[in-house]
C-alpha cells in the first residue's frame, strides 16, 4: 500500500480528512505525495493526484478498477438503489448501461433535437430573469430550478413552472443527499447507530419518500399507459429500451424492470446537479472577465450573422471560444471534486499494491488546478482549449481535463450534459451582458462550502444583472 498519513485507532484518516471542507484529498496530496493511503471507517482508501495515475487507472485494465462497494457508497445505495451512479459492478449493472445508452438514443440524442429540447430549460430560465429585471438575482437558484424543470419534462412529457411543489421537491432530494455523506463517516465508524432514530435516518427516510413519490409513482404510471412504438418521454423510452435488450439477453442476473426508477434518478439528480453547478461558474466568470465576456459577444453576433440564427454544438468550428471557456471553467472552477471506485481484484498501480476492494479515489480538482499539466494554473485561460489556428481542440485532448470520469464508470450523459450547456451558455449570453450590480462586490472564486459534495463543488451564492443587448 502507498504511504499515507498514521491513522488513530477506531476512527482511522477522519481527523486527517478534516484539514479542508471541500477537497481534503487534495489537501493531503501536498504533503503525502501524487499517490498516499488512508484508513477509515469504509476500509482502505488509495487516493491518486494526477493524470498519468489516473489513465492508469481507468484505461487499460479491463474492469479492474469498476466497483462500488456498498459500504464504500454508504448511504447512497439505499437512496439509489440499482443506479449507475453507487450501484456496484455487476453483469446486471452493464446491463443497466446497456438500457441507459439505448434509452437516450431511442429518445433522441441527435443534436438537433437534443438542443430543441434544451431550449425550454433556457426560456424557463429567461422568463424567470425577466420578472426580475432590473433587479439582481441569483443565477444558481435560476438555473437549478430551470434545469429541475427541464429534466421533468424529459422523464414525464408534462412542463412545469420553476415553482411547481414537484420542482421543490427534486431540489430537496438533491439537497438531502448532498449532506449525508460528512455524516455517513461518523455511522461507518460507530454501526449501531444504525439502529438509534437520528435526523440521519430520517433524512434517508425523507430522500425515499420523494423518489418513490414521483420517480417510482411516475413509472407505475407509464407501464399502465404505455405503447410499444409511442415514445412520449424519456421514462417511455427506458421501458422500450428495456424490452429491446431483454430480448437479447440469455442470462438471469440482469436485474428487472424495476430498476428503471434508479436509471431516472440518475437522469434527475447527477444531471441536474453538474449541469446547474457548472453554468452558475460559467456566469460568476463572465462577471469576473468582461473581456472575455465581449470576445463571447463578438463571436455569437458573428456567428448570427452568419447563419441567421444561434449555431449548433454540433460544429465546434462555429463557436471555438465559447467551446473552450465552458472547457475552462469546468478546470479552473474545480467544479468536479473526485470520482471513486473499488478494485474487483488485486491489481498494482505507480508502483504498489492495491488490495482487492480498496477504494480507489482519482483526485480530478487537484488535477484540474495541478500547475505540472497546467501552466499559469489559477488564471482563467479559454486559449488552453485552442489550437494555434484558434480552433477548439474537443474535450478530450488534454490528457490533464477529466471532467467526466474515465473507463467503465464514465459519466453516461456526458452528451447531453455538454449540449445543454453548450445551450444555455450561447442562448443566455447572446441575449444579456451580465455585469455585477451597483456596488456589488466581486464574486469569489472560493467554492461553497456549505453546497460542495463529495463530486463537486458549486461557487458561493452571488448576484448579477442581466442587461439585455439588443
Amino acid at each position: 500500500m502507498p504511504p499515507g498519513p498514521i491513522p488513530y485507532p477506531f476512527i482511522g484518516n477522519i481527523p486527517h480528512m478534516m484539514c479542508d471542507p471541500v477537497n481534503p484529498f487534495g489537501h493531503l496530496a501536498e504533503k503525502y505525495g501524487d499517490i498516499y493511503s488512508l484508513s477509515l471507517p469504509m476500509g482502505n482508501v488509495v487516493v491518486v493526484s494526477t493524470s498519468s495515475l489516473i489513465r492508469d487507472a481507468r484505461l487499460g485494465r479491463n474492469d479492474d478498477l469498476s466497483g462500488k462497494s456498498a459500504k464504500s457508497m454508504f448511504p447512497f445505495p439505499d437512496i439509489l438503489g440499482n443506479d449507475l451512479a453507487v450501484a456496484d459492478f455487476s453483469t446486471a449493472y452493464l446491463f443497466r448501461k446497456r438500457v441507459f445508452k439505448s434509452a437516450i438514443h431511442i429518445f433522441g440524442s441527435g443534436i438537433a433535437q437534443a438542443e430543441d429540447r434544451a431550449r425550454h430549460a433556457v426560456d424557463l430560465a429567461i422568463a424567470e430573469i425577466e420578472t426580475q429585471r432590473p433587479e439582481p438575482f441569483s443565477p444558481k437558484k435560476v438555473f437549478e430550478s430551470a434545469i429541475y424543470a427541464q429534466i421533468w419534462e424529459w422523464l414525464t412529457s408534462r412542463r412545469v413552472p420553476l415553482n411547481d411543489p414537484t420542482i421543490k421537491s427534486l431540489i430537496n432530494f438533491g439537497d438531502t443527499l448532498v449532506g449525508l455523506p460528512v455524516i455517513s463517516v461518523l455511522y461507518q465508524a460507530i454501526p449501531f447507530l444504525s439502529y438509534l432514530p437520528s435526523k440521519f435516518q430520517r433524512e434517508i427516510k425523507r430522500a425515499q419518500k420523494i423518489r418513490d413519490d414521483l420517480l417510482t409513482a411516475e413509472f407505475r404510471y407509464h407501464q399502465q399507459t404505455y405503447t410499444p412504438g409511442v415514445i412520449r418521454d424519456l421514462t417511455d423510452s427506458f421501458i422500450c429500451a428495456y424490452e429491446k435488450e431483454n430480448a437479447k439477453e440469455s442470462r438471469k442476473d440482469i436485474g428487472s424492470v424495476e430498476d428503471i426508477p434508479y436509471l431516472m434518478l440518475d437522469v434527475a439528480f447527477a444531471g441536474a446537479d453538474t449541469t446547474s453547478a457548472s453554468l452558475a461558474w460559467f456566469f460568476l466568470f463572465m462577471v469576473r472577465h468582461q473581456d472575455i465576456q465581449k470576445k463571447l459577444h463578438e463571436e455569437l453576433d458573428r456567428a448570427v450573422m452568419e447563419n441567421g440564427c444561434l449555431p449548433s454544438s454540433v460544429d465546434p468550428d462555429e463557436m471555438p471560444y465559447m467551446q473552450a471557456t465552458i472547457c475552462e471553467i469546468e478546470r479552473v472552477s474545480g467544479l468536479v471534486i473526485t470520482t471513486a471506485t473499488n478494485a474487483i481484484r488485486d491489481i498494482t498501480l505507480g508502483g504498489y499494491h492495491i488490495p482487492k476492494g480498496c477504494l480507489v479515489v482519482l483526485n480530478i480538482r487537484k488535477v484540474h488546478l495541478d500547475e505540472r499539466e497546467w501552466p499559469e494554473h489559477d488564471k482563467f485561460k479559454p486559449e488552453r482549449f485552442l489550437d494555434s489556428a484558434g480552433k477548439f481542440i474537443g474535450w478530450s485532448k488534454l490528457p490533464g481535463f477529466i471532467p467526466f470520469g474515465l473507463g467503465r464508470r464514465e459519466c453516461p450523459g456526458q452528451s447531453l450534459a455538454k449540449i445543454m450547456m453548450f445551450t444555455f451558455a450561447s442562448t443566455l449570453l447572446h441575449r444579456y451582458k451580465i455585469e455585477l450590480p451597483d456596488g456589488g462586490d466581486l464574486p469569489t472564486t472560493e467554492p461553497s462550502e456549505s453546497d460542495a459534495t463529495v463530486a463537486t463543488v458549486r461557487p458561493k451564492n452571488f448576484q448579477v444583472v442581466a442587461k439585455k443587448r439588443f
